[in-house]
């Protein structure tokens, strides 16, 4: 078991201290107020947000930079750490619910003496596979991490309570409770925990489908229980929570969003024998052709055994419990439910992967002892070390990639080239590097904005280079683009106002900047604004202008030079030039 830890910690430390990813920033930027904005990864989901919070003011406390990307090298190794911690935690209780489940009565003696080697190895497969790493290298998506401890939870105390006495039964079951609110608290997947619960007391131990409904020793108020927890919390967290990024109200059809998800659940599976494509965005677009048939023939016949299973309860319970948690982990964001902003991702699979890694390790055994008795145990165990061996190795050199932002787009937009999105962050590293690579970020944004018709990916961002490279007369077209499309897209146009502002075109950047401040009227918009009115020689409503922002922040030491300065700039050169260059700095971190 020590040498398992260390093994996982191993593997997952070159990314410790790599970059944020994806919404990783603003989300836990967000956190410092335990809040987590509409669509976000940690909207509806409190749990996630408090151990972000607790993250950062840990940081805080120990003085750890947290400058933004890709300053503040530091920052990020807190809440990794606690990210693996967590992973640790959830194979330490998935080794335990799995050997009291191989020891559960109704399975054959000489598979209960298996108990040990079988959840072992399961849990050390599981813990080093490459294809959990997302969980653990992609800050935010703890949730998954979170969610899948407090399932196992939920299930391992109801085994604890089924096989203890009167006395801590009664624990055991509150805890059960307990670990099913935190659990919806953390993500969706958790809402089948109940149906979990019941269909393992039947597979395992109750004789009858009808005596589900009479358990005994207070079991069916525990069934109660746990689903009033579930659905109460779901009621709860979840209005809003996903804004418009979930449900059948977006653009996606429920059927196109299934038949993508036959392809995703089967690409999964190849990963788990062949993890030579992770990627940390699968995009948003659907599959169509034939790409999904072989996912719907898997999935259909897995289902169909499941469903015969349930009928051969005494002899195949396992294996019909087995299947059945498959579909119930996967249904909440791989079923007909549309997730317009994701069509796949390799998180998704991170707890039901120990239902294909049972199965495999059950597949193993019968095997041997059908047609290669002879192999020593020895020369088992030493293959199951090599195995597990090779999958830290690639673990590792998965978390490396999370280590350069170039390196790990790269990755993405060769995984799915019909990806904007990948794209547009592959731009994004390739400009934000120490050295920035200006002529292929241009390249690989121009490609972006040819396949997002949207203009939503590319072409604010193609805009930035353009103007990083002082050709802002070409940024122009690109950004106006971007604003025609989406005419509340408020950085896009705050980021023409400042190109048209730079060219001289202060009466074309006016009536930018007019709308950006009835939409957000902050400090720094307005005082752009008024110097643009100045500029253009609009004294009256420059004025105007400034007295708004006095009374939004009189005091700062900037507002007192812009009022010294408002009267004489209308007749001295210099003093525009002096409001010029203010509302350039304030401006500075709009593009």
């Amino acid at each position: 078991m020590l040498a398992l830890v260390m093994a996982t910690a191993l593997a997952y430390l070159p990314a410790l201290d790599a970059p944020f990813v994806m919404d990783d920033e603003s989300t836990i930027a967000a956190s410092s107020s335990w809040t987590a904005p509409a669509g976000s990864p940690a909207a509806g989901r409190p749990l996630v947000t408090a151990t972000l919070a607790a993250n950062l003011a840990l940081n805080r406390a120990l003085g750890v930079d947290q400058q933004r990307d890709p300053d503040g090298p530091n920052k990020a190794i807190g809440f990794r750490l606690f990210n693996l911690l967590v992973h640790l935690l959830t194979g330490a209780l998935l080794f335990g619910v799995l050997r009291r489940a191989v020891r559960e009565r109704t399975i054959p003696e000489e598979w209960r003496a298996l108990a040990d080697p079988i959840a072992g190895a399961v849990c050390a497969i599981w813990l080093l596979h490459p294809l959990q790493s997302e969980v653990i290298n992609y800050i935010v998506q703890r949730s998954e991490a979170l969610a899948s401890f407090c399932y196992l939870a939920t299930l391992y105390a109801s085994q604890r309570a089924w096989q203890g006495t009167e006395s801590s039964r009664l624990r055991w079951y509150a805890l059960a409770v307990m670990a099913c609110v935190l659990g919806m608290a953390s993500k969706e997947i958790v809402i089948s925990a109940p149906l979990a619960v019941m269909l393992y007391d039947r597979a395992f131990r109750l004789p009858t489908w009808r005596a589900v409904l009479r358990p005994g020793n207070g079991r069916g108020w525990l069934y109660v229980v746990l689903w009033i927890a579930c659905l109460a919390s779901f009621a709860v967290l979840e209005a809003g929570a996903r804004g418009g990024t979930a449900g059948f109200h977006t653009d996606m059809s429920w059927y196109r969003y299934l038949y993508t998800q036959c392809w995703a659940i089967a690409h999964y599976l190849r990963l788990t024998l062949w993890p030579n494509a992770l990627t940390v965005d699968y995009g948003f677009k659907t599959i169509h052709g034939m790409r999904g048939i072989p996912g719907v023939v898997i999935l259909s016949a897995f289902g169909i055994a499941t469903l015969v299973a349930w009928t051969r309860v005494p002899r195949y319970g396992w294996f019909a419990f087995l299947g059945s948690w498959f579909f119930m982990l996967l249904a909440p964001s791989s079923s007909v439910v549309p997730i317009a902003s994701e069509v796949g991702a390799e998180r998704r699979i991170y707890l039901a992967l120990a239902v294909v890694l049972v199965l495999a390790a059950v597949a193993a055994v019968w095997v041997r002892r059908r047609f290669a008795a002879a192999i020593s145990t020895r020369w088992l165990a030493s293959l199951f070390v090599g195995m597990a061996a090779v999958l830290a190795i690639a673990t590792g050199v998965r978390s490396h990639t999370y280590a350069s932002p170039e390196a790990l787009w790269r990755g993405a937009a060769h995984a799915a080239p019909d990806n904007p999105r990948a794209l547009d962050n592959l731009g994004w590293a390739l400009y934000r590097r120490r050295v920035p690579k200006y002529a292929e970020a241009e390249s690989v944004f121009a490609r972006a904005m040819t396949q997002d018709s949207t203009c939503h990916f590319g072409c604010v961002q193609y805009a930035t280079v353009l103007a990083a490279e002082g050709r802002l007369a070409d940024a122009v077209p690109p950004l106006e683009r971007a604003v025609a499309r989406d005419a509340g897209n408020v950085p896009a146009e705050r980021d023409l106002a400042l190109v048209l502002m730079k060219l001289g075109a202060y009466d074309r950047a006016i009536p930018h900047l007019e709308h950006v401040v009835t939409r957000t009227a902050t400090l720094d918009h307005l005082v752009v604004l008024g110097v643009a009115y100045l500029s253009a020689g609009r004294r009256d409503e420059a004025i105007a202008t400034f007295r708004r922002t006095e009374r939004l922040d009189g005091g700062s030491p900037d507002m007192q030079r812009f009022g010294s300065t408002l009267e004489a700039a209308a007749h001295d050169p210099a003093a525009l030039s002096a409001l010029q260059q203010l509302a350039s700095r304030l401006s500075r971190e709009w593009m």
